[in-house]
């Protein structure tokens, strides 16, 4: 699920104060509007809704709009990243208000798992650790006789309070903490969170946790104007017993459905123990889990002759560990470590009787997953080993001669390669130099450094730049096909040692590779990264040429002392990709009218291809237990997958946000141990009867279960496109099998979005632009924090929030608020009676924008959203304001420029639109309950009237620059204070042609033209341009792509013969205002087939319909 990292920083000023001498007097006013508007949507319980009585109409769910987000995990307060994520959500919330729907909009609180539990026993041992060290350093005392040098010693020990509690102490690192190095211990992560450190001790207890933070999250989403119904809200773990009892109740139907099985999975093990090692018996490494490779087999090709008395006639690999299966196309050789104490490798032989060269510390790892040959410890009291036939020091490696799997070469070779760790892997590396930077340049270090071949023994062709060429396989916009090369080139890496460099372009290469790159080569050619990353993966497994591996993700220690490996073990588990469940949730993610994906239905398929058999049980976290294991507990990715139907009654059992985890009685009376499977079932599986031996009563049982019937099916999920991998996928299939007999309660709809970056660099405490909700409401304001999250973007792609953004949208905001008053407050000196044909041009824009907006919001394109809304609004009466000239705006068309404008950008602003709407434009209703806007359709001819001027105008000024540039090169010291305006009434004969051809070309659902490259070939390939001279063709292709880009601006209009209007009176119409803002004393508007005395060039001939050229020139006074 969504998460926070647990390390918040510590909270900044308030906002209330004053930086650099700088007042900080307008935000803190929009923050007191922002908290008035909070109290009076409080007031009027506006977000609060529940299922209309029976019966309902045919139309249900075009009338109810039910929308949810994966609820954060509680080890932190909510940050910039959640935001993001939340407010596309929160966005659709509050716009499908305007279109007259009964909106549900609940958000619960996520504390099941590990994490919590881990941070707590951490402090737990921190605390044991600091009193014991406390304790020492009294005794030191005692020793001293020197005062001075008792408390130089004593100083660095923790205080206690005075009441003697060993439990309260104040910030020292405790020399447990201390021996990590850089990593904080959890009570410095305490304090960097902002929590008292008299108050850190309690969060020993795991619970404290979970009454901490869901209140501090609750508020902070409430400072931020969250149109949430707070009723529903609740927290998951069995600290809640009614939600406890509804993940009960589902694990009991997944069984039943056999959809649940026991058997292996791969787990954290001690070997000294002998059985999984959980992070309560973990000396280090809590929260650690095991991280899924693929061992790729790279085939001996010729046995050193030393080694065959030991593995005989069988094959021999070279294998390495790879997080980047579909990488393989493009490798040019393999590392080894050539050096050092540690270099040593074995033989090893598999129960498939191959035998794989690598590290004996991943060879334990793959004898605890079955897949090496584990031998019986000798002596008996000793750990049994891997069974090795052979040891060799990493330099006897180098110069093998290899068959990579999927490698463009026939052979490779091992070359040597200082830096790798065997600590990691196999210590054996594929090299892949086009994406992976550190293979480039220990690559390159070898190709470039004669001395290091000598010293490595390394011969000239086993790594000859001209044989082994670097090969591309992945295209990343903005880096090419070899972007570990560019990025090497970018960053000055000079060697292999350049470690913070290569860190650097590695973490960009493969983030940007995995989430935008496309492969170029291989049976996925065409695929995203994304996608391919698990079909390659298959490939290579199902050929034979790799095996599943796994180790952990990071160091684990056990309280035994031993370092812990992956073995498989026994466990409980959910059978995703259970052929007939698959089957069932791709015809239904596939099918367009059961559900939209957006822009991710690629990615949602490609999990559901790899997905399967998903350990849903723990032995050690928070959550619920298994209902027939009462040893285990549900695992947070599997007791989060269906509770979207629990919000449909949360408001019975918790009420407020005063009860989230179920401690009070609930609303409807119901207690917790009356939720039996057999209500449950009358309740979400709708069964026909009530349940016989239930003492809720009738009317409360009917009310829950018309609520799930009315909300049901969630009509969307927003979320980070990372929870596609698993929660998203898993909910689908959940929701398949628990109603398995009613697909249409299945997701309607998920949105994904990619993560956030500030001020695009990722979020972080180093660099200095972590932020948490409160602190980005507290410097910007809530409205201006969310319209910069609408600005930093929708796709997949990582947005950027930009903190300019934010501190611009803050005084624009402001202004608009002062525009606004100052207008009302002047309302009746404003013109009135008829509308100039300016007034109406005003109007039928603001339509225009308004029904764009609307189009823009229901697609979740939230930055066009903005753009219509807020940019454009006011760039649209700024121009009304100019044309307009010396007479003032018309009253109507000013108020409804005010009231369009704060009813479109509610959705993203809602506190300055709320404010203006009822504090100033003194409308009887809340914002919050007013419909979008309605009108009569825009008048396209207008629209195009007002598209020719503006852009006209734009036109002009540019042609006013670069004549001034001519004028002062030339030295003409007489003023351009003249102007011939061009205007041609129809295209050329030959442009005609041109634009006949391109009407035939259709056009995608958004109006949007082809790619240049599909157009331009249909107008190669047409006898009217293929009569064309070598000139004329070339000049007709450059016509073709510009108009093609103006239908891309303006649509398919811009493909017409004939203007629908007169362009000449147009401008004529607005000659003085033309004339003032080109800066000329008089302007003639002739048509291009005139010439003009004062023009000797050609310029009228490049006019088109509404696109006329201008000429200046000098000239007496008018």
């Amino acid at each position: 699920m969504a998460t926070t990292n647990g390390t918040a920083p510590a909270p900044t000023a308030t906002a209330s104060s004053s930086t650099g001498g700088h007042s900080f007097a307008r935000r803190d006013k929009l923050l007191s509007i922002e908290k008035s508007v909070q109290q009076l949507w409080q007031e009027g319980d506006v977000y609060t809704e529940s299922a209309p009585p029976e019966p309902w109409s045919d139309q249900k769910n075009e009338e109810k709009f039910f929308v949810t987000f994966p609820y954060p995990y509680m080890n932190g307060r909510l940050h910039l990243g959640h935001a993001f994520s939340l407010t596309k959500a929160e966005f659709q919330a509050r716009f499908q208000r305007t279109q007259g729907k009964r909106v549900l909009w609940p958000f619960g609180f996520h504390c099941t798992g590990m994490p919590i539990a881990a941070c707590a026993d951490k402090l737990k041992r921190e605390i044991v650790e600091m009193a014991a060290e406390r304790e020492g350093a009294k005794e030191n005392d005692c020793e001293q006789t020197n005062g001075a040098a008792a408390a130089a010693a004593a100083a660095p020990a923790p205080e206690t309070t005075t009441d003697g509690d060993l439990t309260k102490f104040k910030g020292k690192k405790s020399k447990a903490a201390s021996k990590a190095g850089k990593a904080k211990g959890q009570w410095e992560i305490m304090v960097s969170m902002g929590v008292p450190e008299s108050d850190i001790p309690e969060f020993a207890e795991a619970g404290h946790w979970l009454q901490y933070f869901p209140p501090l999250a609750v508020e902070d989403l409430k400072i931020f104007g969250m149109a949430v119904d707070w009723r529903r809200s609740f927290i998951t773990t069995d600290a809640n017993p009614y939600y406890d009892a509804f993940i009960r109740w589902q694990f009991n139907k997944l069984k039943a459905a056999n959809k649940i099985k026991y058997g292996k999975r791969h787990s954290i093990f001690s070997r000294i123990e002998g059985q999984p090692c959980a992070d309560h018996d973990r000396a280090s490494g809590e929260g650690v889990g095991p991280q899924e490779y693929t061992l790729v087999k790279m085939k001996v090709l010729e046995i050193p002759a030393g080694w065959k008395g030991a593995v005989g006639e069988r094959s021999v690999f070279l294998v390495a560990a790879t997080l980047r299966p579909e990488t393989m196309y493009g490798q040019t050789n393999c590392f080894v470590k050539p050096e050092g104490d540690d270099a040593i490798y074995g033989a090893y032989l598999m129960k498939s009787d191959e035998v794989f060269i690598c590290s004996r510390r991943s060879a334990l790892n793959m004898a605890y997953q079955d897949i090496a040959i584990l031998d019986d410890p000798i002596p008996p009291d000793t750990l049994p080993e891997p069974r090795c036939l052979h040891t060799m020091h990493g330099k006897e490696l180098i110069g093998l001669k290899l068959r990579a799997p999927l490698a463009v070469y026939d052979e490779v070779y091992a070359l040597p390669m200082t830096t790798i760790s065997m600590d990691k892997g196999t210590g054996v590396v594929t090299s892949v130099p086009s994406d992976a930077p550190d293979d480039y340049a220990a690559l390159k270090d070898l190709q470039d450094k004669h001395n290091m071949r000598n010293h490595f023994g390394v011969k000239d062709e086993w790594c000859d730049p001209l044989r082994f060429k670097v090969v591309p396989i992945i295209d990343i916009p903005g880096y090419g096909d070899q972007a570990a090369v560019k990025l090497y080139h970018d960053k000055k890496i000079q060697s292999q040692k350049d470690k913070v460099k290569l860190a650097e372009a590695k973490e960009e290469v493969y983030k940007k590779g995995f989430y935008e790159g496309v492969m170029l080569v291989g049976n996925h050619a065409g695929k995203k990264v994304e996608e391919a990353k698990n079909l390659v993966r298959k490939e290579l497994i199902d050929s034979g040429d790799a095996v599943p591996y796994f180790e952990p993700e990071k160091p684990v220690m056990s309280r035994s002392g031993d370092d812990c490996v992956v073995a498989l073990c026994d466990q409980w588990y959910l059978d995703y990709g259970e052929d007939s469940w698959r089957t069932s949730v791709e015809s239904h993610v596939s099918s367009p009218g059961t559900f939209n994906a957006f822009n991710a239905l690629g990615h949602f398929r490609a999990v559901l291809s790899w997905l399967c058999q998903w350990a849903c049980s723990r032995n050690y976290g928070l959550g619920s237990f298994l209902p027939w294991d009462d040893k285990v507990v549900i695992e947070s990715l599997s007791d989060s997958t269906i509770y979207m139907a629990y919000y449909t009654i949360a408001h019975m059992l918790h009420g407020d946000t005063s009860n989230l985890d179920g401690s009070k009685p609930s609303p409807a009376s119901v207690k917790a141990d009356q939720l039996t499977d057999e209500v449950f079932d009358y309740i979400f599986l709708q069964t026909d009867t009530p349940p016989q031996n239930t003492s809720i009563p009738t009317d409360k049982l009917d009310l829950m279960r018309r609520e799930f019937a009315y909300w049901y099916p969630m009509d969307l999920r927003c979320s980070g496109k990372d929870l596609i991998n698993n929660h998203l996928t898993m909910a689908l299939y959940n929701h398949a099998a628990i109603w398995d007999k009613r697909p249409d309660l299945w997701p309607k709809a998920f949105f994904t979005n990619g993560h956030v970056m500030v001020d695009n660099e990722k979020m972080s405490k180093s660099v200095g632009n972590f932020l948490t909700l409160k602190q980005s409401v507290e410097e910007f304001t809530a409205d201006a924090t969310r319209l910069a999250l609408a600005d930093a973007g929708d796709a997949l792609e990582d947005a950027n929030f930009q903190r300019k953004v934010a501190e611009t949208a803050l005084l624009r905001l402001w202004n608009f608020e002062q525009f606004v008053a100052e207008t009302v407050k002047r309302r009746d000196d404003l013109r009135s009676g008829p509308k100039t044909f300016v007034d109406e041009m005003l109007i039928n824009e603001l339509k225009i924008l308004v029904n764009d907006a609307r189009k823009s919001y229901a697609g979740l394109v939230y930055r066009e959203a903005l753009r219509c809304s807020f940019y454009d609004m006011q760039a649209m009466r700024d121009a009304y304001k100019t044309l307009v000239g010396n007479e003032d705006m018309h009253r109507e068309a000013i108020q409804l420029w005010m009231e369009w404008h704060v009813l479109a950008l509610s959705p993203i602003c809602p506190h300055i639109c709320e404010h203006i709407w009822t504090n100033i434009l003194t409308k009887p209703n809340l914002i919050v309950r007013e419909p979008w806007p309605t009108f009569s359709p825009p008048d396209p001819i207008m629209h195009r009237k007002y598209a020719t001027l503006k852009r006209s105008l734009e036109d002009f000024r540019k042609m006013r620059e670069k004549a001034e540039k001519t004028n002062q090169k030339s030295k003409n010291t007489e003023p351009l204070n003249k102007a011939v305006i061009y205007v041609a009434s129809e295209y050329l004969g030959w442009q005609q042609q041109v634009l006949q051809v391109l009407q035939t070309i259709p056009l995608d659902q958004n109006s949007k033209p082809p790619p240049p490259k599909e157009y331009m070939e249909i107008l190669k390939n047409s006898p009217a341009l293929q009569a064309f001279e070598k000139k004329l063709l070339k000049d007709a292709l450059s016509f073709a792509d510009f108009q093609m880009k103006e239908v891309h601006e303006r649509g398919p209009d811009a493909l017409d013969l004939n203007l629908p209007f007169d362009e000449r009176e147009l401008l004529l119409s607005f000659k003085d205002y033309i004339s003032s803002s080109l800066k000329v004393e008089d302007i003639e508007v002739v048509d291009s087939g005139s010439t003009h005395p004062s023009d000797s060039s050609d310029k009228r001939l490049q006019a088109v319909p509404s696109r006329p050229v201008v000429h200046f020139y000098s000239g007496a006074g008018a």
